[in-house]
């Protein structure tokens, strides 16, 4: 059996129209499956100990009193608009829990009274995640 050239034409066609929907279909599905993921956090490159941590777009995060495991810390969040601030912490390589912590409002400031939970290898190194509306800043940090 031979396909004459119009038999030839509309398989072509067919075929290109079945390749466009598969690429228009992955695209949709790759769109949906990234559409609602949050940007990465921006890297706050500051030493915790020296005191302020600047952040680029304004305002100044510091810890009142050191950070350590088991033991209530205040962080302080000043010079900072949004409507509700949060940080969250985690360890690299190991589940700690949930540990989201809201700021409370302190005059034209902010502040959150946090307790880290003990590690059971003894690790010290964390990472706070500062979300500030649709911003968020991650600062590494190591307890006492």
């Amino acid at each position: 059996m031979t396909m004459n050239a119009q038999q030839k034409k509309l398989l072509l066609i067919g075929t290109a129209l079945l390749l466009l929907a598969a690429i228009k279909g992955g695209l949709v599905w790759w769109y949906l499956q990234h559409k609602n993921q949050p940007a990465a956090p921006q890297l706050l490159a500051c030493n915790i100990a020296q005191g302020r941590c600047a952040l680029p777009d304004g305002g100044s995060l510091h810890f009142v009193s050191p950070p350590q495991n088991g033991k209530p810390f205040t962080l302080r969040l000043e010079g900072v608009q949004v409507a509700q601030p949060a940080v969250e912490f985690a360890m690299a390589d190991m589940d700690m829990g949930f540990n989201r912590y809201r700021f409370v409002a302190d005059g034209s400031d902010w502040q959150a009274r946090i307790t880290l939970p003990v590690c059971a290898t003894g690790s010290r190194h964390w990472i706070a995640t500062l979300h500030l509306g649709e911003q968020s800043y991650s600062l590494p940090f190591l307890a006492q």
